[in-house]
């Protein structure tokens, strides 16, 4: 606790901010691949339990819905 903290120089600064945009830009694209990720998911259950309810109610589709 003897050391006071001091204020890095403009380089030092700028080297770090960059470092961080840097950071912030690769998890908003890993953040984007998990929403699409999900969305697929998502795609999946919706038609599984389109097909399970079509299913049980003894109907046919007369044409296939194509994604």
């Amino acid at each position: 606790m003897s050391e006071e903290f001091r204020i890095p120089d403009a380089e030092t600064r700028a080297k770090n901010l960059a470092s961080l945009k840097a950071v912030v830009h690769q998890l908003d694209i890993v953040n984007l691949m998990l929403d699409e990720a999900i969305a697929l998911v998502d795609r999946d259950l919706l038609q599984q339990r389109r097909a399970r309810l079509l299913y049980k109610s003894n109907y046919i589709p007369t044409e296939t819905v194509e994604n």
